[in-house]
This record gives structure tokens, sequence and C-alpha cells, in this order.
């Protein structure tokens, strides 16, 4: 798509928060050519916003966060892998809390809304970061591989000594319908002894084995017993690390590898290439009404 896009009409999707606990609203609206994506917080005074772009980001601790000295919004990368996938561009996302919806743990209830809404095309052409060279980010055991391409197409790799996960793969390029076949129904997942100890930190308040996928030595506890895939893991990385990308404030083309990603990770490369490929004066990077 060489031009930009938004959604054709008003719609919404509401659920309580993973990490916060907190019942929300999530109002989707169209946004005007070049605007992006703008958080909109409508349960604090004077309804403060801010653009969904990697100079915002606040926190990656379990999730990406957002915000400024005025708010912030807890774990965006579900909603806006969805976002993403569907090759939207501008959109106003009304929130009347701090954190989006987390549905089942995945991302298939976001698009699913969002295509209902209508991708509707706009008038202002659509600036793609497109590499020429091979980009590396590494960091301990994690590397970020990004290759030249004329597609979004993404390689996760989860390795994990552990019986249930071992090593997990998946490739995908993204487009819509392999999307929401193969990465939108994967859920997020933890282990069951981090339970008590994000509870802790004060996460997962909102966690519960109907939105999140728990692992124990030798099983899974969720009531269905089974994962949606045998590699769900790796696609659910998939699915954060598409939602950190879109961060970037522009589409991406080209083959990522992702080692042992995390949304920490994710952010550091996606800062890296905007430190390479965008001039920060011509995004939102220092909007943070």
């Amino acid at each position: 798509m060489n031009t930009q896009h938004t959604i054709a009409r008003e719609v919404y999707f509401q659920g309580i928060g993973l990490h916060t606990g907190n019942l929300c609203k999530a109002v989707f609206k169209p946004g005007p050519a070049s605007s992006g994506v703008r958080l909109v917080r409508t349960d604090l005074p004077n309804q403060p916003s801010i653009q969904a772009l990697y100079s915002n980001v606040l926190g990656v601790i379990r999730g990406t966060t957002v915000g400024n000295e005025v708010m912030r919004v807890h774990t965006i990368e579900h909603m806006l892998s969805a976002v993403y996938a569907l090759g939207i561009d501008n959109l106003i996302i009304e929130l009347n809390a701090n954190e989006p919806p987390v549905a089942d743990g995945s991302s298939q209830g976001f698009f699913d809304t969002l295509k209902e809404a209508g991708v509707v095309e706009q008038d202002a052409p659509r600036e793609a970061v497109q590499p020429t060279e091979r980009i590396e980010y590494r960091n301990g055991e994690t590397e970020i591989i990004l290759e030249p391409a004329d597609n979004l197409q993404l390689t996760t790799v989860l390795i994990f000594n552990h019986p249930l996960i071992q090593r997990q793969e998946v490739t995908i390029v993204i487009e819509p319908e392999a999307y929401r076949r193969e990465i939108a129904p994967a859920r997020t997942f933890c282990f069951d002894y981090e339970v008590e100890a994000l509870k802790k930190q004060g996460l997962a308040r909102g966690g519960s084995l109907d939105n999140a996928v728990v692992i124990g030595l030798d099983r899974i506890h969720n009531k269905e017993k089974k994962l949606r895939f045998p590699n769900e893991f790796a696609r659910h990385k998939a699915l954060d690390l598409l939602g950190d990308l879109f961060l970037l404030g522009r589409p991406l083309k080209g083959h990522i590898t992702a080692v042992r990603c995390g949304h920490g990770h994710n952010i550091n490369f996606v800062k890296q290439l905007a430190d390479r490929y965008i001039e920060r004066s011509s995004l939102y990077a220092t909007d943070r009404s």
C-alpha cells in the first residue's frame, strides 16, 4: 500500500487490563492523514493525549508503556500489533483507563473490531523505511537482525530450557489474512511460579487463565489444557514484536529475525532504526502533549 489508511467508522472494544486489572473501553476513531496513532485518556482532566511512538516509551517490563508527565498507557503492544497488521496508519484511540483490554491475551479481538470498522485509503503518501543493508542488534543472548526485503517478514525464535517450550520458531509475511490466521490468536504466557511474584510487583492484577497461558512444569494450566498452536509462544513473540515495531512511526520493509527478543530489546532495535533512517524532527518525536 503506497497511500495512508485509517478506519471508516468509529468502533470500540472493552474489557479488563492485564496488569492493572482496570476495566477499560477503547474507542477507535478515524485519524487525519499523517497524524499517526494518538492515544487519548478520556478519564483524566483535559483528556491528555500522546503519540504512539518510540520516543514516548516509558517502560518495557512485561509490556510496553508510553506516557508523559500527565498520563500513561500500559501494555499497548497487542492493540498496535493489530493496527499494524491491518495497514492502518492514522487512528485516534480513546481510553477511559490506563491500560487497553487484554481480552483472551491475544490480538484477535482488536483485529476483528478494527477490520469490522473498515480500512479506507487517505489522500496522502505512505513513506516506508526500507533499509538496503543488513542491520544487527545484539545484547547478551538476544539478537535482532534485519535483512533487506520488499515486504515486512518476521521470524521469531524462542529458546527456553523448559520441557514444554525448548526451541520454538515461526516465520510470517505480515499481511492481514495471514496475520489473523497465524499470529492474532496466539496468547500471552507466563510460568506458574511467576504469578505470585508478578502480583507483588503490582503486575498481572487482571491476569487469569482466561487471558494468559500459564505454564507448569509438565502441563498447561488453562482449561483447554492445550495450546492453540504447537509453537504458540513463538507466534506471540511475533505478535508483540510487530506491536513494538509500530512505534517506529513508519511502516518497515525487511526480513527481521529475532532470537530471544522482548519488549526492551524490541524498543532498542526500533530506536536504532529511527536513529539511522528517520529524522526525529520529521516525526512526532518531540510531541509530548
